[in-house]
């Protein structure tokens, strides 16, 4: 499982796809694309391991998400790169493991949220700053307990599948910040780790599409899900 412990080595980075214009990666758990206040961030990882100076991230992985990380390498594919996320001509699906069992097992999100970080007592934050949302989602296994998800972003707000996880009362297994504590500790316990489940698997962009496959972040829970 690919994550970054503070304190630790960074692991090396998988590069998805580099070309003239773009760097794209399969960022890890725990590892922030750009905050300066971290010690190290995956820009500056990625500058020391790839000896690239400019480097403009067209769209942000939460950090406590992983998966595909797109950066362009110059200022016009940002440009260009970042018009397909703001017009909505991207394509983002997300595997997620989910507290509890969705019924139906397909269907959609779409109450209006805040595009801002907020908390487990108001994950939709204040009704004047909301904005209309949607997130479909397909479950692919399930347990009594559990339920691995894919997730298809529509609309692309901060936090957007975990406020709405949360909201429908089967929230991320390890979400600190909009989840259910009891759980994340109980998971933390029997499979020894405290990561959110939450990577992006595949985006289409550009007429390009990336993967990055979810298998070995899922893997210990796969066995108990039918």
């Amino acid at each position: 499982m690919l994550l970054f412990v503070p304190g630790e080595a960074v692991p090396r980075i998988p590069i998805l796809l580099r070309d003239s214009d773009w760097l794209v990666v399969d960022k890890p758990y725990g590892l922030s694309v750009h905050n300066n206040e971290d010690p190290e961030n995956l820009i500056k990882v990625l500058s020391a391991e790839a000896n690239i100076k400019d480097l403009f991230p067209v769209h942000r992985l939460d950090k406590e998400t992983s998966g595909i990380q797109i950066f362009a390498l110059n200022k016009s594919s940002a440009q260009r790169l970042s018009l397909e996320f703001q017009n909505n001509r991207v394509q983002k699906l997300y595997w997620g493991l989910i507290k509890g069992t969705l019924n139906p097992a397909t269907g959609c999100w779409n109450k209006p949220l805040t595009d801002k970080a907020e908390g487990r007592r108001s994950p939709q934050g204040l009704a004047k700053n909301r904005v209309p949302c949607q997130t479909d989602y397909r479950v692919i296994k399930t347990s009594a307990h559990l339920s691995l998800c894919e997730f298809n972003l529509i609309t692309g707000r901060q936090h957007q599948i975990r406020k709405h996880s949360a909201l429908a009362k089967h929230p991320l297994v390890g979400d600190n910040r909009y989840g259910s504590p009891g759980l994340n500790q109980k998971v933390k316990e029997l499979y020894e780790t405290d990561r959110m489940f939450l990577h992006c698997t595949k985006i289409e962009i550009a007429g390009v599409t990336l993967e990055s496959k979810p298998d070995r972040i899922f893997e210990p829970f796969l066995s108990e899900l039918s």
